[in-house]
């Protein structure tokens, strides 16, 4: 009997680690290894004063290389598209907040429909799979009435 595979600490799913790196946390998942990726550089920023001031001075560079980027930017990007009425624009806004701050959650935006539906659910236990079943919030928001 071997060594008890190791469980992902973002998608809670057990995997092999890699033969060349037997001490692996991180399942190999592409989001899973951006999220660790992402997860290091806001340690890194805390913490490290040096790798601060060198993301610092890369992005002051890269913004003198390209003085026009977010005048074109919000000139391409700044009006809404015709496939985004401004209701659901605000709701997605609101939505991403909410997901933000919650690390264990389901949010689904039904924008298919007519309506704009939202179901979200958190939980605040991160072993839960069935996350219906012991969720602290459901919101549900629908269309408002029209004048």
């Amino acid at each position: 009997m071997g060594m008890p595979r190791p469980r992902c600490p973002y998608c809670r799913e057990l995997f092999d680690p890699s033969q060349y790196h037997p001490d692996q946390v991180v399942c190999s998942a592409r989001e899973c290894q951006r999220q660790r990726r992402t997860d290091y550089h806001r340690r890194k920023l805390q913490y490290d004063s040096t790798y601060r001031e060198q993301c610092r001075d890369s992005q002051e560079k890269w913004r003198s290389q390209h003085p026009d980027y977010m005048h074109n930017y919000r000139k391409n990007n700044g009006r809404l598209s015709t496939k985004t009425t401004p209701t659901t624009c605000e709701f997605s806004r609101r939505l991403n907040r909410i997901l933000a701050r919650v690390k264990n959650n389901v949010g689904l935006d039904l924008t298919s429909c007519g309506a704009s539906v939202c179901v979200l659910v958190i939980s605040s236990d991160e072993r839960v799979k069935n996350i219906l079943a012991t969720a602290d919030l459901i919101l549900i928001e629908g269309l408002q009435k029209k004048n």
